[in-house]
């Protein structure tokens, strides 16, 4: 709705940012008072921490630029203005996934453990995250005549000019909100403990499969089903496989 929070002169301080870094700060100090109380080298986790993030964010946006592929070959010096929003989750997990395992081997750290601790901050990041979305006007809904009208200065506003559309940011912020409070729950189940990163795997899939329906910046690909939503299936039922399987874990 205001991608643009404060302005003056050539500085500018975009709404989306803010959001982010505020979701990024604040995963942050969670996952580090997760990784005290297992008696983890703060230092280490710090430095797993930025390792993750900044790995995830190259590889969101490289999975973004790619999907636009078309607007940026006309627009490159668009391509690393991330404050401006474009970043995939999908492409951020990878890629984050690919770094914290590298890094977790090289100091031989125990990769479920650090996973599982850090599946909470993950889901109450995103949820704020998902925020700067709305106020960015990326991540936008399908045509709601209930919905909301975007600024035409966000990628919302220039597909849909004037027309009210869902809010699937905020509904998203809800949703990873909810998952995260069911993380905590899960968390303080001795027995269910060692599944969280699953369980934020499986809970997330189901989120994103669901709300693609209303969101409208993916086409349909196949069946009328979009690329997040195959990704949904496959990750979803990954995630159910090691959650049941006695060698999930070791």
């Amino acid at each position: 709705m205001h991608p643009i929070l404060f302005k003056a002169g050539p500085f500018v301080i975009h709404t989306y940012g803010v959001f982010v870094t505020l979701g990024f700060l604040l995963g942050l100090s969670l996952f580090l008072y997760a990784a005290r109380k297992k008696n983890l080298e703060e230092g280490k986790m710090l430095s797993l921490s930025l390792w993750v993030v900044t790995s995830g964010v190259v590889g969101a946006r490289i999975f973004y630029v790619l999907d636009q592929l078309y607007w940026y070959l006309e627009h490159p010096q668009d391509i690393l203005k991330i404050w401006q929003g474009g970043l995939v989750f999908y492409g951020g997990l990878l890629f984050s996934l690919v770094a914290g395992l590298y890094f977790i081997h090289r100091h031989r750290l125990l990769f479920w453990e650090i996973a599982d601790i850090s599946a909470p901050s993950l889901a109450l990041g995103i949820s704020i995250g998902r925020i700067g979305c709305f106020f960015n006007g990326c991540c936008y809904g399908k045509p709601w005549k209930w919905g909301l009208i975007f600024s035409p200065d966000s990628v919302a506003g220039r597909v849909f000019p004037d027309q009210p559309l869902f809010p699937t940011q905020l509904m998203s912020s809800v949703n990873l909100l909810i998952i995260f409070l069911i993380l905590v729950v899960v968390g303080s189940r001795q027995r269910l403990t060692q599944h969280i990163f699953l369980w934020f795997l499986a809970l997330y899939s189901v989120h994103r499969f669901m709300i693609e329906f209303i969101r409208a910046d993916y086409p349909e690909v196949l069946f009328h089903l979009t690329a997040p939503q195959f990704i949904s299936i496959i990750l979803g039922i990954s995630s159910l496989v090691l959650m049941t399987s006695k060698r999930g874990y070791g």
